[in-house]
């Protein structure tokens, strides 16, 4: 089934090779970058048994996203990006992002990025305190970080940076000095994090053991609530529950994944929403290999969205945007699966301020965005 041609759709690649793991990541990686070649080789293929399903289809969003795409050859980035425009309908002014560690780059490459077709860079800053991004395994300092930005931003990339909030080591004053930094940088996308320490065992049992080097929860709501009105005094909008942006600098890619819109995934581990289908591919490289190169697609999971799950879904990730979702899809909900717990908590999540009803539309508050996850659960 081919997707509606109206709304044009996404493209993400996934890259998983990475120099070291961070002790934090959830995400499929390796460090053995010995197979890359071949995962290249294998990245275009997977494109290629795809196309047919596109005939119809636009696209205005490349993401290439991993494990650490900066680590990959610009001439291979360009072989990628050239490959998949051929492949695909992508409009000339599509915004394409590549994910960035800041010891990645130089002033050589940022010009080959330019010269390759990337038009924004995610770059992986996560704190600018030398001893919270060393208690992480991260490769990169402070200096390494403000250096990248700069280059970035002068190379006439829009710019995203990113900051975790919890890290080990990390203290109030050491947060806001990062949230100092990054506001000196005038980047005009915004990314911050809580630090799930369910995802790493290394960081939760650390945490289980000495306590004493994290941030307590209600101190990083307090920070979290601070640094979302620093922000928004400093220009910034709070568009989604993470992330923050100069009116007009969103991230248009991500932003078609909270709003449903029709992406593709190539490369292991990558999902898709795609002709009503979600698709999730295999993630173990050995797999991946074996399924492209017999010219099968390396699905693991393929199965339909009925139309319940797609109204949970258009709820629950709506939800996650500032503006919410129109207060008659939340009636609709409650007509097809009732609930009366719910509609308590609907009810108790306006009174305490971590949810409001406003022009028809139910949004969550900075508040509620801070347990946005106990509240978007309820809707199963």
């Amino acid at each position: 089934m081919n997707a509606p041609s109206l709304t044009p759709g996404g493209i993400y690649v996934h890259l998983p090779y990475c120099v070291s793991r961070c002790e934090y990541c959830a995400f499929v990686v390796t460090t053995d970058e010995s197979s890359r070649g071949r995962y290249l080789d294998a990245l275009i293929r997977e494109c290629e048994l795809v196309a047919p399903e596109t005939a119809r289809a636009r696209f205005d969003s490349i993401y290439l996203g991993g494990g650490t795409p900066s680590r990959v050859p610009a001439g291979e980035i360009s072989r990628l990006l050239t490959e998949l425009r051929r492949a695909f309908d992508v409009d000339a002014s599509a915004e394409v992002t590549l994910e960035a560690n800041p010891d990645d780059v130089t002033a050589e490459l940022v010009r080959a990025w330019r010269a390759c077709g990337i038009t924004r860079v995610s770059a992986g800053v996560q704190s600018f305190e030398d001893r919270e991004l060393s208690a992480v395994g991260r490769r990169h300092d402070a200096a390494t970080a403000r250096h990248a930005l700069e280059l970035l931003s002068d190379e006439g990339f829009s710019v995203s940076a990113d900051l975790i909030l919890g890290l080990p080591e990390q203290t109030p004053e050491t947060f806001e000095r990062s949230v100092d930094q990054l506001l000196d940088s005038r980047v005009p996308h915004v990314s911050i994090y809580l630090l799930e320490t369910e995802k790493s065992k290394t960081i939760e049992q650390d945490r289980r053991l000495r306590p004493e080097r994290y941030l307590s929860d209600d101190t990083q709501a307090e920070l979290w609530l601070s640094v979302a009105e620093r922000l928004r005094c400093a220009g910034y909008v709070h568009y989604e529950v993470s992330n923050w942006a100069i009116p007009g600098r969103q991230a248009r890619h991500n932003c078609k994944y909270w709003e449903r819109v029709s992406t593709l995934g190539f490369g292991v581990s990558a999902h898709e929403l795609w002709g009503g289908r979600r698709r999730a591919n295999v993630s173990a490289l050995p797999a991946y290999f074996a399924e492209v190169e017999a010219g099968r697609r390396p699905t693991a999971l393929d199965q339909p969205v009925d139309a319940e799950e797609a109204a949970r879904e258009g709820i629950v990730l709506g939800l996650r945007l500032a503006r919410g979702v129109a207060w008659s899809d939340i009636e609709a909900w409650l007509d097809s699966h009732p609930d009366s717990a719910l509609e308590e908590d609907l009810e108790s999540w306006q009174g305490a301020g971590l949810a409001a009803r406003e022009n028809g539309r139910l949004h969550l508050t900075e508040r509620g965005f801070l347990v946005s996850n106990e509240i978007l659960c309820r809707f199963v």
